[in-house]
């Protein structure tokens, strides 16, 4: 039953993942969560101990309805393939969506999120799960943010992996363009912004702009901005962390967008 199970290493590096068109999540709730989802799984495994756990008859029913084909390693072995130090005994082998920008409707969304310079793993799992709780329409990621299958980015997300689209952009300065074709307004957080965030207001559909953890937004992009805005300082902190200050912004955002209609 263990066969096959040592070419899915491969899938711990970006590169293999990134051609492969693969990941790995594991952990239960994560599990659950894909299996809700729908998102395609090539196949999974699980722990000899996993299958006498009290979670066991409800995964075999799924792999059994869903048709997943599923193998059972030996402790060592699953230690192996899992990225945690005390994995929980299960984990899938998922297909990445194809997300081509075109083909989103974005048209419907009320915000979307876009990232330049993410790379901290925890950072981008926690913004992916801000943006979900807040309803954004997708997360769109520069070339240089941390890859979103990530083993940290997805266990950060929480399972809000796979209820948005999370993509990542050739290049991001195209990607506003065509937002502002569709009549978003672009919204750059700033420490320098303009405007300050309690003084702002925004209006469907919002493009919401944040820069990474060490240099921010670069210049050219900030230029494109509609906007720029700046979270009030009351203390003596340089800067926010990111993942806060996109919450902060989402939190603002999603509030007033609720209360007013799209611009036609």
């Amino acid at each position: 039953m263990s066969a096959g199970w040592r070419p899915y290493l491969q899938l711990h590096k970006k590169k293999k993942r990134q051609e492969e068109r693969k990941f790995i999540i594991e952990g239960v709730r994560l599990c659950q969560e894909a299996l809700r989802s729908g998102w395609e799984t090539e196949i999974a495994f699980v722990s000899e101990d996993f299958t006498r756990s009290e979670h066991w008859e409800q995964f075999a029913e799924h792999f059994r309805l869903k048709k997943i084909p599923w193998r059972a390693l030996a402790p060592a072995q699953f230690r192996q393939l899992a990225d945690t130090e005390t994995p929980q005994g299960v984990l899938m082998v998922l297909r990445m969506p194809s997300y081509l920008p075109e083909q989103l409707n974005l048209r419907k969304a009320s915000f979307v999120v876009l990232l330049q310079g993410v790379r901290d793993p925890g950072n981008l799992g926690a913004i992916i799960r801000t943006a979900d709780w807040y309803g954004a329409g997708a997360v769109i990621l520069s070339p240089d943010c941390v890859d979103p299958f990530n083993p940290k980015v997805l266990r950060g997300t929480m399972g809000s992996i796979f209820h948005l689209p999370v993509y990542s952009t050739p290049d991001l300065s195209e990607e506003i363009r065509r937002l502002k074709e569709s009549r978003f307004r672009i919204i750059a957080s700033s420490l320098h912004g303009k405007t300050t965030l309690q003084t702002a207001r925004f209006r469907k559909p919002a493009a919401l702009l944040l820069g990474g953890e060490a240099f921010g937004l670069t210049a050219d992009l900030e230029a494109q901005a509609d906007d720029t805005v700046r979270i009030w300082k009351y203390g003596q902190a340089e800067s926010l962390n990111v993942a806060i200050a996109g919450g902060i912004f989402m939190d603002h955002i999603a509030g007033q967008l609720s209360k007013t209609p799209r611009k036609r």
